[in-house]
């Protein structure tokens, strides 16, 4: 099999045109028009000159036949002088043309006789890329004036993708157009920056440190593209987001800035937080700096430039929800006990006070510019980024002591080569290859020590020892990128030909609980304690040892560390045609095929092999899915309504084609059941839970039929496809009095090759559960169809889910100093599983259900963003020849996360996990008190219903869905606002006629609660998109095929918690920066 993907693979490359390169986001802009004279008609032979005035890079062209001229491959910015010359004519000049990022600028002109003596030169204000006429779908463009102006502290991208109607951003995840945020794609400077292997949260290399690919001061410009029809974009259903950096020009210019922040420009705790007659505190003290320079200019003028940064950052961030605080739900008493038991063990778990995480990067990055000759132009360019972090996961609901942590690092090397080339009057080409080296250890802090997991109820928990994950995680990846985009102009053709290809290598070894994990929970109500005559709580049966949940992973080779290394590789090609039936209609037409290859094949395991479930659903474990042509035909069109760029109608249809993560894929490589396995034992809903701890965690129990493969196994369908969604969009943009554009648009998406999850070693269901709630109910024993095997996960394709998104938006362009926009859209995303996890078990049982995870339904999906208003403003003016003012304001107005009222147990008795955070069953909303059983005696099963119904009633979601059950995401936590702000402070003085500028800064974010401590609340709920449930019952146990259930909530409970996050969070966070800048 791996000899047919080698000569596949070989075939494929043969037929690549000479020059390939890696990546395909845009890094170039263009200029097209018509050339007429005074009465109209087209004039052959002109000639157009664009000349980058910073630069004196020359880009010329003639006009065709029919008085065309197309120049492709142009640097993006400005400003540009346009001349236009004719044997006869005028010449007619054109200055102050900027383009962005991936813009054509459609520039028609009229040439007037020599014997006119009319003016030929034309200052034009900056044109916007709003009404344009190669603009089919949604997009939106992120200028250096924004990056400059806009408020931030992160000084992230996220920062500002925010800025798109159509992007949802929770932490540093950024989720567009209602798609799982792992199916963005990331290119700088045309090179992929994704973390394609999928455990980034950003979806960027190094983004689990909390580092960012690159520095802001780095980076020129910056588009989102949600619908480009334009078929050299792809690898992403979500949004693409392409950066492209700054360049040196024939002046020396640079910048050095330095920028801080700690407690004292934080608020105080958050008035919601707060009881009767309680005052607010500060955060612990913690600080954060972040300084570096950039510095750009010629090396031979008018030839070859330089542009250099570098950066640094340091930070502590406080980690509050101390016990005792009120931020925090888990009791002093309670942290002090399981303290204790942890030392008397011979271990430190660290601290269960206030704490910070720590953090640090390091970026450096450095680009040359050369034009060989008027028809070569080469860039190359070479980034570094180091980021570490020690994170500590903490909620008001779940305490990590500060051992328990996770400490990550991240090393980046990136660098790429372009070269754009005009080989005649009509043939370009673009030229783009790189490669990306990442290393990412995780490691954990403190001594190795069995993870242990306390389970208090009521959704309240104490974690300590070694973190699960991190106790073997390793990932290498390097990636290599190859695309070549020949574009030739024909008439009013514009075609384009290219191939895009992605060749990956990897290595992960991930052994999860390889110290062993324990879970201690309340025992049921028969398992008495005879000091207190109660159930056992969590903590009492840790002080004596007793779990009722275990999971031991270890190497079944002789390498403790056993990982996985296979390549792959995402080839590309396509074709298109940009037509431009009349001045004001373009049409564009083209056809994608993206070919997937897996060259390498997981470890054979015959004894699952030759098992009934492998034959029953054509799987094996050294079998990846085969090569499939994935077509992607797509069709846009841009109308000027009138000619004259005042109404503008454009839109398009398509087909998308994303990558498939492959931290999911992987998993067939680690999960085969002969390189790795695992003991699980579980005492789930047990009368005596009796598992013994062990707190060596180089001693850990092994399975018994230890000569027997094993463990977790992942086997993907034979047909498996990656992610395909059609997507179609249309919008009318309309120039409104005062320079300002009105948008209307609608985007719809609907899977075509999504994915689910299921757990095939799952044996069947056995019947149903009595009485209202009837739901599916399986075995109470011998659930499993190979006993000596845990989750058998069978990754398959399906077709179920689809999201759409409805935007109205003003803009207006920046103008004399001022530049504004708003915009509200309303996003309804529904799936079958979303894919939230890294961890392909997680993935199978961490989707709300009422049937169990093998049957899902489509519902609500977490990336389901509801109303979204987004504002930003930003005025700068200058005053008395020497200073500067710029104040600009940022606001999002947003609807809550989604979540799910659910159980603590497994209901339907199909979970071999052991984790509480894979009980997932949506309950049912009894009328009366004859459809549910409470534990307890008499009073006290009354006492509980009571407290339960009036939980219900004071649920307006709940109240009104009596009788039925809960739906999955149905219901948000409170709408949030939030208000940033941002002033700046320019004092400038000319030096030998170049302009010295200090600048003076302050961010702050959330500057509502700086006005009133009540105000800007932002709540908090699991992890960015993940365990978005709320548990309201524990499920006690079961008679015969009835849960009963206990109750321990108060009625007033809130499903969701006021964060108190130090970023993010409910309080005003500042920074302040001061920054030299010489032009």
């Amino acid at each position: 099999m791996k000899n047919i993907y080698l000569r596949i693979a070989l075939a494929l490359a043969l037929i690549l045109p000479i020059q390939l390169s890696w990546g395909q986001g845009s890094t170039t802009a263009s200029l097209s028009g018509v050339v007429r004279d005074n009465n109209g008609e087209e004039l052959p032979g002109a000639t157009v000159v664009a000349i980058h005035t910073p630069t004196n890079t020359q880009y010329a062209s003639p006009t065709n036949t029919q008085g065309r001229f197309n120049i492709q491959n142009m640097r993006v910015g400005g400003p540009y002088t346009i001349t236009v010359s004719f044997v006869g004519f005028q010449d007619r000049v054109t200055e102050n043309i900027s383009l962005t990022l991936g813009q054509t600028l459609n520039l028609n002109l009229t040439l007037n006789p020599s014997s006119l003596s009319l003016n030929q030169v034309e200052v034009v204000s900056d044109r916007d890329n709003i009404i344009n006429g190669n603009r089919t779908g949604a997009a939106t463009t992120i200028r250096s004036e924004q990056i400059a102006t806009l408020p931030t502290v992160s000084r992230q991208i996220n920062d500002f993708v925010r800025l798109t109607p159509q992007a949802d951003i929770k932490g540093t995840s950024i989720s567009i157009a209602g798609i799982n945020n792992r199916f963005n794609q990331l290119t700088i400077d045309g090179a992929v920056s994704n973390d394609v292997f999928g455990l980034s949260g950003t979806g960027t290399n190094g983004g689990s440190t909390g580092t960012s690919p690159i520095s802001l001061d780095a980076i020129e410009q910056f588009n989102v593209q949600i619908a480009p029809f334009d078929v050299r974009l792809g690898g992403f259903a979500g949004g693409g987001i392409s950066a492209v950096t700054r360049s040196g020009t024939n002046d020396f210019s640079g910048s050095a800035y330095y920028f801080t922040r700690n407690q004292n420009l934080a608020g105080k705790t958050p008035g919601g937080l707060l009881g009767e007659g309680q005052s607010g505190t500060r955060f612990a003290d913690f600080s954060e700096k972040q300084y570096g320079f950039r510095i750009g200019g010629p090396i031979i003028k008018d030839k070859l430039f330089f542009f250099l940064n570098a950066e640094k950052t340091s930070s502590t961030t406080p980690r509050s929800f101390a016990p005792g605080e009120p931020s925090s739900e888990i009791t002093l008493e309670e942290a002090q006990r399981v303290a204790a038991r942890a030392l008397a063990l011979g271990y430190d778990p660290g601290s269960f006070g206030e704490q910070n995480e720590t953090s640090a990067s390091e970026k450096l990055f450095g680009r040359l510019d050369w034009n060989l000759s008027e028809k070569h132009k080469l860039t190359a360019r070479y980034s570094y980024t180091f980021g570490e972090t020690v994170q500590i996961s903490r909620t008001p609901r779940a305490l990590t002591f500060s051992n328990g942590g996770i400490l990550r690092e991240s090393t980046t090397n990136s660098a790429v080569i372009e070269l754009n080339s005009r080989f005649s009057n009509s043939i370009s080409n673009n030229f783009v290859a790189g490669y990306t080296r990442v290393r990412e250890p995780r490691t954990a802090p403190g001594a190795p020590f069995p993870r242990v997991f306390i389970d208090l109820g009521g959704s309240r928990s104490i974690s300590l020892g070694t973190e699960a994950f991190s106790t073997v995680n390793q990932l290498d990846q390097n990636i290599f990128t190859l695309t070549d985009n020949v574009t030739i102009f024909k008439g009013k053709h514009t075609i384009t030909v290219g191939t895009h290809n992605e060749l990956y290598d990897m290595y992960n070894a991930f052994i999860g609980n390889a110290y062993g994990d324990y879970r201690f929970t309340n025992s049921p109500a028969t398992n008495l304690n005879p000091a207190t005559n109660l159930p056992y709580t969590a903590i009492e049966n840790f002080e004596r040892g007793i779990a009722s949940g275990y999971t031991y992973q270890y190497s079944r080779t002789s390498d403790p560390r056993e990982g996985a290394k296979f390549k792959a590789m995402q080839l590309g090609f396509y074709g298109q045609d940009e037509f431009q039936v009349t001045d004001n209609l373009n049409l564009t037409a083209g056809l994608r095929l993206d070919v997937p290859i897996y060259l390498d094949e997981p470890m054979e395991n015959e004894d699952f092999n030759n098992s009934v479930l492998a034959q029953r659903y054509d799987v094996r474990t050294n079998r990846m899915p085969k090569p499939a042509f994935m077509w992607s035909p797509r069709l846009g069109f841009n109308w000027d309504v009138k000619g004259d760029r005042t109404t503008q109608v454009r839109g398009g249809t398509g087909i998308f084609t994303s990558r498939f993560p492959f931290v999911w894929a992987g998993g067939a490589f680690t999960q085969s059941g002969v390189l790795l396995d695992q003991n699980r034992l579980s005492t789930a809903n047990n009368a005596a839970p009796a598992i013994a701890f062990n707190p060596d965690p180089f001693n850990q129990t092994k399975r018994t039929t230890v000569s027997q493969p094993g463990g977790n196994i992942t086997v993907l369908a034979s047909d498996f496809k990656v992610p395909q969604i059609f997507r179609t969009n249309i919008a009318i943009d309309q120039q409104l009095p005062l320079g300002v554009i009105g948008t209307a648009e609608f985007l719809y998406s609907k899977n075509l090759n999504s994915f689910n999850f299921r757990n095939i070693n799952l044996v069947e269901p056995s019947g149903n559960m009595e009485g209202a709630d009837n739901r599916t109910l399986y075995p109470a024993t011998n659930t499993r169809v190979l006993p000596n095997y845990t989750e058998v996960v069978y990754i398959e394709n399906v077709n179920k889910g689809y999201s759409w998104t409805a935007t109205a938006q003003l803009q207006k362009s920046f103008e004399n100093g001022f530049y504004g926009s708003l915009a509200y859209s309303y996003t309804e995303s529904k799936d079958l599983n979303p894919g939230t996890s890294s961890q392909n078990q997680s993935n199978y049982y961490r989707v709300a259900s009422v049937n169990g995870s093998n049957n899902l339904t489509v519902g609500n999906s977490p990336f389901n963003v509801g109303s979204r208003i987004v504002g930003a403003v930003s005025y700068r003016k200058e005053y008395l020849s020497k200073l500067a003012t710029a104040v600009s304001l940022f606001y999002t107005g947003q609807s809550g996360t989604p979540f799910s009222y659910t159980v603590r147990g497994d209901l339907n008795r199909s979970t071999f996990s052991t984790s509480t955070s894979d009980y997932v069953s949506l309950i049912y909303i009894p009328r009366d008190a004859s459809e549910i059983r409470f534990a307890g005696t008499d009073a006290e099963q009354a006492a509980q219903w009571a407290a339960f119904n009036t939980f219900i009633e004071n649920n307006e979601y709940l109240a009104d869905r009596r009788g039925q059950y809960a739906e999955r995401n149905g219901v948000r936590t409170p709408f949030t606002h939030q208000f940033d702000v941002k002033l700046s402070q320019d004092i400038f003085t000319d030096i030998a006629g170049k302009r010295n500028t200090l600048q003076f800064t302050i961010d702050i974010l959330n500057v509502g609660n700086l006005i009133n401590k009540n105000w800007g609340e932002r709540y908090g709920y699991g992890s960015s998109y993940f365990d978005n449930t709320f548990q309201i019952l524990d499920l006690d146990r079961f008679e015969g095929n009835t849960p009963v259930y206990k109750f321990a909530r108060r009625g007033t409970d809130l499903p969701y918690t006021i964060s108190d996050a130090p970023i993010g969070g409910s309080r005003w966070v500042g920074q302040i920066g001061l920054r030299y800048i010489f032009n």
